[in-house]
Parts: C-alpha cells; sequence; structure tokens
C-alpha cells in the first residue's frame, strides 16, 4: 500500500468535505435570508407618533417600507419548511401596496388608514415570529452542518491511523521478508561453495588417484567423465569466472549450457556494452545476483520450456541501465499461476535477487508462444 497515494486521497476527502459544507452554508444563507422588514414598519411608526413629521416625510416612510416588502418575497426554500410565509407575505403586500397609495391622496388620520394600519400591525408581528423561527432553523442547520463535518473528519482520522498502523506492518513485514530473503540466498550461496569445494577437493582428486591406478581404458575414460562432470557441478555452484567479470562468466555460462543441452543458444553482447568500464566495479554479490538470475532463466528454459533456440541480448538501455533480454521459443507459461505455485522458487528467488540490486523484470509469455524475460540493471 502506497502510503503518499493514501494520504493524497484524504486530503481529496477533506478538501471536498470542505468545500460540500461551505457550499451546503452559502446555499442555505442565501435561500432562508429574509429582509428586515420590521425595522422599516418601526420607522414609519415612529414617524406617525412625531407630530413635527411633513406629509412629504410620511410618503418617503411609507415608500421605503414597500419598498422592502417587494424586495422580502419569500424564496420557494423558505415556504418549503413554512408555509404560513405566503399568507403572511401576502396581507403585508396587498395592504402596505394600499396604503401606499392611500397616503398620498388622503391625510393619515383618516378611517379608511386606520384600518389599513391595524390590518398590516399583527401581519407585522407574525413576520417577525416568523423571522426568529427561520433564524432559529438556519442556525440549527449550521449546526448540523458542523457535527457532520466533525463526524467525518473523526472518520477520517480512525482510518488514516488504521492505514498508518497497516503500512507500519506492512512495511515491517515487508523488510522481516526481504532481509529473511537475503539471508536465505547468501546461506545458498555458502552452502553451494562449501559443496563446491568438497568436491574439488576430495572427489575430483579421489578421481585423478584413480585414473592413474586404472589401466582398463574403459574405465579410465568413463573416471575422465565423472570427474569433468564434477567439475561442471562445481563450476555450476561457485562460477571462478565471476572473478574475471560478470560478462566473461555469463559467456561460460552459456558455452557450458550449449555444450550440456545441445540446445541451440546464442549470446549477443553490444559493442558499447563491452567497452563499458562500470562493470569492473560491481560488487561480488551484485554479480553474482545477476549471474544466477541468467543461470536459472536458462536452466527453466532447458529443462520446462522445450525449446530448441535461446537467445541472450545483453544491451544499452540508458547512461544509466543496460538490459539482458533472454527469449525462447518453447511452450511458455502463465505468470500468475506459476507465482502462486508454492514450490516455484526458481521464479521468486529471480525477483529477491532483483530486487537486491534495486533492478527490473518483466516476463512476457504466452502458453505455446515462448518466452521472453527482460532484466533492467542499473550500472550502480
Amino acid at each position: 500500500m502506497d502510503m503518499k497515494k493514501d494520504f493524497c486521497l484524504i486530503f481529496l476527502i477533506l478538501l471536498a468535505g470542505f468545500q460540500a459544507f461551505s457550499h451546503n452554508s452559502q446555499k442555505q444563507k442565501e435561500s432562508l435570508y429574509i429582509e428586515p422588514l420590521t425595522q422599516k414598519w418601526l420607522e414609519f411608526e415612529t414617524l406617525l407618533k412625531d407630530e413635527k413629521t411633513s406629509a412629504q416625510e410620511y410618503l418617503n416612510g411609507i415608500n421605503a417600507f414597500y419598498a422592502e416588502v417587494e424586495k422580502a418575497r419569500p424564496s420557494d426554500t423558505v415556504l418549503y419548511y413554512y408555509p404560513e410565509a405566503e399568507s403572511i407575505y401576502d396581507i403585508i403586500y396587498t395592504y402596505s401596496k394600499e396604503l401606499t397609495a392611500l397616503t398620498k391622496s388622503r391625510p393619515l388620520d383618516s378611517l379608511q388608514f386606520q384600518e389599513l394600519y391595524q390590518k398590516i400591525s399583527p401581519a407585522i408581528h407574525d413576520w417577525e415570529i416568523l423571522q426568529k423561527n427561520l433564524a432559529r432553523f438556519q442556525l440549527e442547520q449550521v449546526y448540523y452542518s458542523y457535527r457532520i463535518l466533525i463526524a467525518v473528519l473523526f472518520v477520517l482520522i480512525i482510518l488514516t491511523l488504521v492505514f498508518f498502523v497497516m503500512y507500519l506492518l506492512i512495511s515491517k513485514s515487508r523488510e522481516e521478508n526481504k532481509a529473511f530473503t537475503v539471508l536465505l540466498l547468501k546461506a545458498q550461496e555458502a552452502e553451494r561453495e562449501r559443496i563446491s569445494n568438497e568436491l574439488h577437493d576430495t572427489v575430483c582428486q579421489d578421481l585423478r588417484v584413480l585414473q592413474f591406478q586404472l589401466e582398463n581404458k574403459e574405465s579410465i575414460s568413463l573416471c575422465k567423465k565423472i570427474a569433468s562432470d564434477v567439475r561442471n557441478t562445481c563450476y555450476a555452484l561457485t562460477p571462478s569466472d565471476l572473478n574475471e567479470g560478470l560478462l566473461e562468466a555469463l559467456i561460460s555460462l552459456c558455452a557450458l549450457s550449449r555444450q550440456r543441452s545441445g540446445l541451440n543458444i546464442i549470446l549477443s553482447i553490444q559493442e558499447d556494452i563491452k567497452k563499458n568500464t562500470a562493470f569492473k566495479y560491481f560488487s561480488k554479490d551484485k554479480n553474482l545476483n545477476i549471474y544466477r538470475i541468467v543461470q536459472e532463466i536458462l536452466s527453466n528454459a532447458v529443462k520446462h520450456a522445450n525449446a530448441e533456440n535461446i537467445s541472450i541480448l545483453i544491451r544499452s538501455f540508458s547512461k544509466t541501465h543496460f538490459r539482458i533480454i533472454i527469449s525462447d521459443d518453447g511452450k511458455g507459461f502463465d505468470l500468475k499461476s506459476a507465482l502462486k505455485k508454492k514450490n516455484h522458487f526458481g521464479l521468486k528467488n529471480i525477483i529477491a535477487r532483483c530486487e537486491n540490486f534495486s533492478g527490473e523484470i518483466s516476463v512476457n509469455s504466452e502458453k505455446g508462444l515462448g518466452t521472453q524475460i527482460t532484466l533492467n540493471v542499473p550500472y550502480k
């Protein structure tokens, strides 16, 4: 699991949550907002009570109130939650319109003016109560949004902690597995070297002594063959050519595999690769890992692929990497199925060795169409 991707995903979710919350809050504010008609009505009432107010000031006051009434038409959202707002607004709108027209033509103390005034005044009171209810409703919506946001943040924090703990556990497990694999491969190489030395110092020496003591030509030939097989086995266990260089060891490996299998094995090394001095600075472990990978792939092609032709191309890929491309015309295999097999340690060892020197490996194989394995190797 890639922790960077997880954190990026969580950040995007948080950002989207904040944007959605901001958008919803703004929408509620716009949808439920009501203009303060009460304030304009109180200002008009103040003018009515003041004996010094002129007729023009009365007219200006009622016109200002009526202008606010026209602006305060309730939205569909308000009507959805408070249907009674429509009837209250209709009363205020209708009578304020009549009152405005009446103020222009008749005195304020007329009976008709008093009737209109008495009808608008309780409606304004109802409108004020409605405003308070809407404000309370709006505040509850904001609190609800905050509670939802806090809940989402809490869940995200818990998930982040869970992912982080899982990441630590998986990373620790991977590091332990990698360390175990490295130790296992080193133990295998040490055991191979021990067996090789044991064969060389005991069996090969005994065969030489036996060869001098034998008189029968067939026995001598058999003894020589056994000695040659033992030497080849010793070489396969610990390739001495690696001391001369990786390319020299691979050339010897292909020659030996060609001799022992009888298959057409072609090795092609690009001239730029031969001239590259970076190979001189490869560590012993890196040379050995690359050699074992090629050896394992060749062995699989010879033993399991039923191939007739195998080609190995070593070519420059970039200034920092080179490639080893191994192709055969065998029967091919299914990579996923092969990796799932518990006893298929060859491919797993190849991948583990490749990780040891930060290389990359790709396998392209189809049943009946052969196999191509590409090893991407860094110079450093």
